[in-house]
């Protein structure tokens, strides 16, 4: 046996060792962008002055039909919902829509949502800016594919919403209407589990 050879065996298990670490560093989810359905999902986002960390995204779908991806930035990640809620700092949720959708329905949709996650208390509170919510969307005849809704939260400052990429419908200033927008997806009553469980971080439901 070639004795002379040991070395370079030694070499190349170290060298696979490096390789195997690197390869590990570029399958985390915040070293490369993420990417569902042919739509960018970078790992973080500038909200008010503070960058903001992709904790989890996923898909909408009604029966076997995509509607939209969904990503939720937070300050730092939690797979808890009342965390969230609770978090201070600025949040954004961002819809990309994978198919074209009447403005009204999504604002109804939207607005079920909400309704589905709040007590009735809670609900009867929301209800002048729920209307302003499903009289921003009925203005847009479609909301068509390709096209972002988001919603961010600064504190102090309100929620806004913006219909690819223009603010609509002014600011909504109540301290919790964020956290009632964010219960459509994580609530007790979330529009789809699946989607719940990405947007917590769970990146096996994200597809």
């Amino acid at each position: 046996m070639d004795h002379r050879a040991k070395p370079s065996l030694r070499k190349l298990a170290a060298a696979a060792a490096v390789l195997a670490s690197l390869a590990a560093g570029l399958a985390t989810p915040s070293a490369q962008a993420l990417t569902l359905h042919g739509v960018d999902i970078p790992s973080q986002v500038e909200v008010g002055g503070k960058t903001l960390t992709l904790n989890g995204a996923g898909t909408r779908y009604v029966f076997l039909f995509k509607v939209y991806t969904a990503a939720l930035y937070l300050p730092q990640k939690s797979s808890q919902p009342q965390a969230i809620y609770t978090m201070a700092g600025p949040k954004e949720l961002k819809l990309t829509m994978l198919r074209d959708v009447s403005g009204k329905e999504l604002g109804d949709k939207l607005n079920e949502g909400v309704k589905n996650n709040l007590t009735p208390q809670e609900f009867n509170a929301f209800i002048p800016s729920l209307v302003q919510l499903g009289g921003l969307f009925a203005q847009k005849s479609q909301v068509k594919t390709g096209e972002t809704v988001t919603i961010q939260e600064i504190p102090g400052k309100g929620t806004t919403i913006a219909i690819d990429g223009i603010p609509s419908g002014g600011v909504f200033t109540e301290p919790q209407f964020f956290n009632s927008m964010l219960k459509i997806w994580l609530g007790k009553d979330p529009a789809e589990d699946r989607l719940k469980r990405a947007l917590l971080g769970n990146a096996d439901d994200g597809k």
